[in-house]
């Protein structure tokens, strides 16, 4: 496969392709959980896993190389291209990544102290022998000879952070020997057969003269322990109106760590230093990207794990890595799992239409009017302030709509572009009513200034973020002139464009199509079909329960529920939603649950045949809908564990004896901790297995998968509490047949 690296975007085979990647650390998760972990990420959409190579984890000592076991990072690799992904390989030597010495082994760290990360002979003596090793791997499966690895990156943030509880610096505290460092792994990979872009991430001026092909990066962390608690900034135009190459945000935060060692304790709250992240942050990171530019999203990190004996960074819990990631130590799907997965499926069915279209500041302008929403308020008039422009009128900046457009300059419906408009902010927002969005001509496929929605009253609750689309070809000769709600999914669907919208039933929304005839249209579900013209209609409805189905020759919209539209699973070609993760085909669908009761509908154009899988089945098909129903349970039973509690000082301590018998037909036994402790450690026979720092701000997870393969004695210490709760639960895989 062919890439090439354009000034906007990069291009695989002569396709535009979004970017939208997470990292995934091979050595935090066992290997036997690799290909689960990049599944679970490919159902959110991501199309991209991003990894570093952590120099510490293959060279304990001079010399003595490992690759093997869950060390095998060329399989690792190619368990990736098997999921059907692309790769971003961090090659470090210095990743930083939570590691001890940011990745650097300490033997080495040990003889060449603050040569280290420098040109030192010595340090690129052992750094070249490291990479040669990496290079052998990375050779052979970059895109260009059918390999998953699309982009390098070479050291990382050197000349601009250090790793600060091992107090390894930042680099040489010269500009010009940083430039010579980097530019020492560049010319060592092109001269060893790497020809794939290289993505910048250090901070050295002028890059341009030294490198070919590169990708620009940066990152994001809206919430995070570095300075307060932080919020998103605003949209800007300033990196388009100057940028020469597309731009990948290979740290955009998805969470952040505790780090409990520092002082003063963080606002008051014991030994926790968060923050937490809420999912809505992370969302407005992902909607602030797209908005500015970005044709590549790389989510830092999207997978917990555990740190490898001695590897973690000293400031940190030793052995958990917990990042508040959307994919949680155990396999759970925390909340913003599904806020970062409705980004990821409007990516995958228009991230075409998104790249081909560029920011704008001067194309909408959006405000609003009236009081907040009906008791909210104390009193007043629902009508108070009507016209008057309140969002011009707020004090506080950070209570306003923020947005920005992407538009792409053509005729009238030929081409895709998209408002983002953000209601959200770390410090909390208000209900925002009767929200207009201006419009002029200037760079958008439209011939006068209009002024959206036009027939109902748009609504953001607090804390949400939207993407309002404008001229979208759905299908041939059917166009979508603009929607208040947002485009999630396209697919064919018994030979019709199946297009999925969704927005919170809590809204009216309004849709307005160009079709080749609004003769033929049949509806399924209350919504209003307003005929305007032979071959304009709009549409009005209400999210509900049950989704709404508007039918053409040609086109099949589904109109649901957000929440809904979180728990969508492919399944084969269709889709299924359930509150339990699905995957596979029209034949055998799996699911991964710590449930026993089971729901699942199904989007499917002929009935499925259930044969087995689930305990009192009750199937139904609702035929106007083509949705089939299934539910039922598993029968899963949750072991009981015998835990002895007991005190130690101002300690709370619970013991049990576990063992193998505990995992005897299913995946894993899941214990979640509630306490209220400065930090709770887990042992196993006497040996660290987990520890948490979060204390009551974030449960605690525990899988005995792994730990208790023998028997042996498990003991949890949390420390300074006052309560220490256990919940016990299984995850089982559980498979259902259909013929």
């Amino acid at each position: 496969m062919n890439l090439t690296v354009q000034k906007d975007y990069i291009e695989i085979d002569g396709k535009p392709v979004f970017i939208y990647g997470g990292d995934l650390s091979y050595c935090r998760v066992p290997r036997k959980y690799w290909k689960e972990r990049m599944l679970q990420m490919k159902a959110a959409g991501l199309n991209t896993v991003t990894v570093y190579a952590v120099w510490a984890y293959h060279q304990e000592a001079p010399g003595v190389f490992n690759f093997e076991g869950d060390r095998d990072l060329a399989a690792f690799i190619d368990t990736i291209a098997e999921c059907g992904m692309y790769c971003i390989y961090r090659m470090g030597p210095f990743v930083h990544g939570e590691f001890r010495n940011g990745g650097l082994p300490q033997w080495v760290v040990d003889e060449l102290g603050t040569k280290a990360r420098t040109n030192d002979p010595q340090y690129l003596k052992y750094a070249e022998e490291y990479y040669n090793k990496l290079i052998e791997i990375a050779k052979p499966r970059q895109i260009s000879d059918g390999g998953p690895i699309i982009i390098i990156q070479l050291e990382n943030e050197l000349g601009s952070a250090g790793c600060k509880g091992d107090d390894l610096p930042r680099g040489s505290a010269s500009v010009e020997e940083n430039a010579k460092h980097l530019l020492f792994y560049y010319d060592l990979v092109k001269k060893n057969g790497i020809n794939v872009p290289v993505l910048d991430i250090n901070h050295i001026p002028d890059k341009e003269k030294y490198f070919d092909s590169l990708v620009d990066a940066g990152g994001l962390y809206p919430v995070n322990c570095f300075y307060c608690d932080g919020d998103l900034s605003d949209f800007s135009m300033d990196w388009w109106n100057q940028h020469t190459r597309p731009k990948i945000t290979i740290e955009t935060g998805g969470g952040m760590f505790v780090r409990y060692y520092d002082t003063p304790a963080y606002r008051n709250t014991n030994s926790f230093q968060g923050p937490l992240v809420p999912p809505e942050m992370i969302e407005g990171a992902l909607n602030l990207h797209l908005a500015d530019g970005c044709s590549g999203i790389n989510l830092y990190i999207f997978c917990d794990g555990q740190n490898p004996d001695d590897c973690g960074e000293s400031m940190l819990p030793a052995k958990n890595m917990n990042y508040q990631a959307p994919i949680s130590v155990v396999g759970r799907f925390r909340k913003s799992y599904y806020a970062v997965k409705r980004t990821g499926w409007f990516l995958r069915s228009f991230g075409q239409e998104l790249l081909n279209s560029s920011p704008s500041d001067n194309w909408a302008k959006v405000r609003y009017t009236g009081i907040a929403h009906p008791g909210e308020r104390n009193g007043g008039d629902l009508f108070e302030y009507y016209d008057t422009d309140r969002g011009e009128a707020q004090t506080e900046p950070k209570d306003q709509i923020k947005y920005q457009a992407r538009t792409t300059k053509g005729l009238n419906l030929s081409e895709s572009n998209f408002l983002f408009l953000r209601n959200a902010s770390n410090l909390g927002s208000s209900w925002k009513r009767d929200v207009k969005v201006l419009v002029t001509p200037s760079k958008l496929a439209c011939e006068v200034f209009q002024e959206y929605p036009k027939k109902t009253q748009l609504e953001m609750p607090p804390q949400t973020l939207k993407t309002m689309p404008f001229f979208v070809r759905l299908a041939k000769g059917n166009f979508l002139e603009y929607s208040t709600a947002e485009l999630l999914d396209k697919r064919d669907f018994n030979g019709k464009t199946q297009v999925v919208l969704c927005d919170s039933k809590e809204i009216m929304t309004e849709t307005r199509l160009v079709l080749p005839s609004v003769e033929n249209i049949r509806t399924v579900g209350n919504v209003l079909v307003m005929k305007e013209s032979p071959n304009t209609v709009t549409l009005i409805a209400k999210m509900e329960r049950l989704p709404i189905i508007v039918e053409t020759d040609d086109l099949r919209l589904v109109l649901m529920d957000k929440h809904y539209a979180e728990e969508l699973w492919d399944v084969g070609k269709d889709f299924a939603w359930s509150a339990t993760p699905l995957s596979g085909s029209d034949k055998e669908i799996t699911c991964i649950t710590e449930k026993n009761e089971f729901c699942m509908e199904w989007m499917t154009p002929v009935k499925p045949q259930f044969e087995s899988g689930l305990n009192d089945a009750v199937e139904q098909y609702d035929e106007a809908r083509s949705l089939y129903r299934l539910s039922g349970n598993f029968g899963l039973k949750v072991p009981e564990i015998a835990w002895k509690k007991s005190y130690d000082g101002e300690d709370i301590v619970l013991t049990a004896q576990v063992g193998p018998e505990l995992l005897c037909g299913v995946k894993d036994v899941v214990l979640t901790l509630h306490h209220d402790g400065m930090i709770g450690n887990a042992y196993f026979n006497g040996k660290l297995v987990s520890d948490h720092a979060y204390g009551k701000f974030l449960p605690w997870e525990i899988g005995l998968n792994g730990i208790a393969e023998i028997s042996g004695e498990l003991q949890i210490v949390c420390t300074k509490a006052t309560v220490c709760e256990v919940e016990t639960a299984v995850q089982a895989e559980k498979v259902l047949n259909f013929r």
